[in-house]
């Protein structure tokens, strides 16, 4: 069964590439607000596709130096992944500077069929994370940020079939796929109810895709191509062909998932590491004074003694809404500056790093100031001069680090101010003009 969904860059009087508000409103009319599978024809232009493109090799790059694994960072040949010791060849043969990206997989993977999965992409690459942010700012203040915020994974091979399988993303995850070739690739999905008549549920990777395509809905999409999928849809992609792409993730999950990542957050603030082994309790089971050597591994603030269980929660609540919002939308945060790197003269000149913005908020008791920037989180002490200074930063005008210093306290060392300017521009919250 084929089905063909597009919108034409003509009848969006080409402002299609540009993902402005007529553009989103036109994707929020055809996918029926993010419940319908659809390709988006001509979406980004041949400059767009090459420029992005030449970011996920920048990407490959850093991650060689790196040399992990982490970040869900999967290399197959031909459909099986690479153990760690295995990956070392990947590591030793990155992307060169300028280097074509069809001669890198000759002299890389030779004749073998090859993918590669890297999630959580905004960490790596400054230039495409703001690209990507303001071509989707539109359609998040449409819709709103995801409770959990935005990422995007990378794909890029000539794999055949997704390595994968078939399979059903985690629920509440839906997916704008930014597909910028060379080749063409070929996505095909089953309803959620129709696949689990088809095959037993249990096989989350189903490998045996030839018999079931007959069943499938098939959606070809092509370099500067968007394809978007809903939550919910078994899926399996085919790219004989070399190509790679951005997909952009927005998470919704279930409330369970939710809660346990509030859970871990507070975990991840408060709770010290600590090598000291709890000892034996003698006392009697009412007693829970045994609990008080435990409790010294928490590292609560002053202002949180008197916090119940439920405000301690919506506090990290708080925290991850202005992390996120902080981050325009992104989960995860870009990489920070080396101290070395994040030195400032005063003569130094700044701007804010758009669509990004600096937030801030008074602790409950008023004693700190948390500024939040690119999801990273400060605490300062509670100046409204501080407040002022970042209000400042946040009008988006071309400003210099001395006229910065002059909005705080006249009395303050100059050194307090270039370490909190320090911090913003360390965490990539300005860049220098």
């Amino acid at each position: 069964m084929k089905e063909t969904l597009t919108i034409n860059k003509a009848k969006l009087k080409d402002k299609s590439k540009n993902f402005d508000d007529a553009w989103w409103d036109a994707f929020l009319a055809k996918t029926e607000n993010l419940s319908k599978t659809t390709v988006f024809k001509d979406s980004l232009t041949k400059e767009e596709t090459k420029e992005m493109r030449e970011s996920l090799m920048e990407i490959l790059r850093d991650l060689a130096n790196l040399r992990t694994g982490r970040y869900g960072y999967r290399v197959y040949e031909d459909g099986v992944v690479l153990n760690e010791v295995e990956m070392n060849r990947i590591y030793d043969s990155p992307p060169l500077k300028d280097e074509p990206i069809d001669e890198w997989v000759k002299r890389t993977f030779g004749n073998k069929k090859f993918g590669m999965i890297i999630n959580e992409g905004e960490r790596f690459n400054l230039d495409l994370s703001k690209k990507m942010a303001l071509r989707t700012k539109p359609l998040l203040d449409k819709v709103g940020f995801p409770k959990e915020g935005v990422n995007f994974s990378i794909f890029i091979g000539n794999y055949g079939w997704t390595p994968l399988g078939i399979h059903q993303d985690s629920a509440g995850e839906n997916v704008i796929h930014f597909h910028l070739g060379p080749g063409p690739k070929t996505m095909y999905t089953w309803k959620d109810e129709e696949f689990r008549e088809l095959v037993d549920v249990g096989t989350y990777d189903n490998h045996d895709v030839k018999p079931l395509l007959k069943h499938a809905t098939e959606f070809k999409f092509e370099e500067g191509d968007l394809y978007f999928m809903p939550t919910g849809e078994f899926h399996i992609g085919h790219s004989d062909e070399l190509s790679l792409s951005v997909t952009f993730w927005q998470y919704n999950h279930t409330k369970f998932r939710f809660a346990r990542r509030i859970h871990n957050m507070i975990m991840d603030q408060f709770i010290k590491e600590s090598e000291e082994l709890v000892t034996p309790d003698r006392n009697e089971l009412e007693n829970t004074s045994g609990m008080q050597d435990v409790l010294s591994t928490f590292q609560f603030t002053d202002e949180m003694d008197d916090f119940s269980y439920k405000e301690l929660l919506a506090e990290m609540y708080k925290d991850l809404r202005y992390s996120i919002n902080s981050n325009a939308g992104y989960r995860t945060s870009p990489f920070p500056k080396t101290e070395e790197d994040s030195q400032l003269d005063i003569n130094d000149a700044f701007i804010i790093e758009t669509p990004f913005k600096i937030q801030y908020r008074e602790s409950n008791d008023k004693i700190k100031l948390f500024a939040y920037v690119r999801g990273h989180k400060f605490s300062l002490n509670n100046f409204e001069c501080i407040a002022l200074m970042i209000d400042e930063i946040n009008k988006g005008k071309e400003i210099t680090v001395r006229q910065l210093l002059n909005i705080l306290n006249e009395e303050w060392p100059e050194e307090i101010g270039l370490q909190i300017l320090s911090l913003i521009y360390q965490n990539h919250g300005m860049v220098k003009v």
